[in-house]
């Protein structure tokens, strides 16, 4: 009896093993099953977010929107977001200790880390010391832009260089509106963003044809005007910073008194800095 004890208890511990493993894997099934369609259910709500936020910033939603909003956008719907960089001394960082320290690095460096799609977001310069309007165009530096298939071109037109090569006015127009033409044409879905050149000292001085550089500055911004074209006043910004600041002129430029110093080239980034984020 016994013997016979001991095998019905072995045979009720061996039923409830077998029963037991059952139940176990049956409740990791579930479990598992379950876990499964939790994380789907995260994919998904991540899915409807990510939707709705390139919809938030979706342009054709956002006639106003910044510009920070305009480059978050394209690089949520492609691979890669490129700026290209158009002009003379002042694109290429001319009077910068370095190119980090230009206008142009560092204001690439805050849209970087601004949003964090925007990490390998690409500036292309194309700036050419000493460079007019008329070397832009002839040393297919234009062209150069629109081969990169940018999303956003910064063109600061050459006005310094223009008045000290005594260009005419009426030529710098001309060139002006040859190069947006071009751009505008070959890159119709990018935004062009005009900004004006440094301010610097002895702005009254004539060349050879009795202008000065604000003569310059006032063709540049009737032509603007008149085409509606995107500008900024980065130099009418970097002076009103001045008088906030209480620093004069001459503390931002280099010996030469027309480029920025690291100084003069923050204060820039600054202006364009807030212009990218405004709406």
């Amino acid at each position: 009896m016994k013997k016979y004890g001991l095998i019905f208890i072995a045979g009720v511990c061996l039923v409830v093993f077998v029963f037991g493993h059952l139940h176990w894997k049956n409740m990791s099934q579930a479990a598992g099953i379950e876990g499964k369609r939790a994380e789907e259910r995260i994919k998904e709500k991540e899915k409807e977010e990510m939707e709705a936020l390139i919809q938030s910033l979706n342009p054709e939603n956002n006639k106003h929107q910044s510009l920070i909003d305009y480059l978050h956008y394209k690089s949520l719907t492609q691979d890669k977001v490129i700026i290209s960089l158009i002009g003379s001394n002042g694109i290429s960082g001319t009077g910068a200790s370095n190119s980090s320290n230009s206008w142009a690095g560092r204001l690439e460096k805050s849209l970087r880390s601004d949003r964090d799609e925007l990490e390998s977001l690409g500036f292309i310069n194309h700036g050419q010391e000493g460079y007019s309007t008329k070397d832009l165009i002839e040393g297919k530096k234009i062209d150069e832009a629109i081969h990169d298939n940018p999303d956003l071109v910064i063109f600061e037109p050459p006005l310094i260089n223009n008045q000290y090569q005594s260009i005419s006015l009426e030529k710098t127009e001309k060139d002006l509106k040859k190069i947006m033409s071009m751009l505008q044409k070959e890159l119709p879905n990018a935004k062009i963003l005009i900004i004006s050149p440094n301010p610097v000292a002895n702005s009254k001085i004539e060349n050879s044809l009795y202008l000065n550089y604000m003569d310059y500055i006032k063709v540049s911004e009737r032509a603007i005007k008149k085409n509606k074209w995107t500008y900024i006043n980065s130099m009418e910004g970097i002076e009103k910073k001045l008088k906030v600041k209480n620093m004069r002129l001459a503390d931002i430029l280099t010996n030469d008194n027309v480029h920025p110093n690291d100084q003069g080239h923050y204060l820039w980034f600054e202006v364009l800095d807030e212009y990218f984020k405004l709406k």
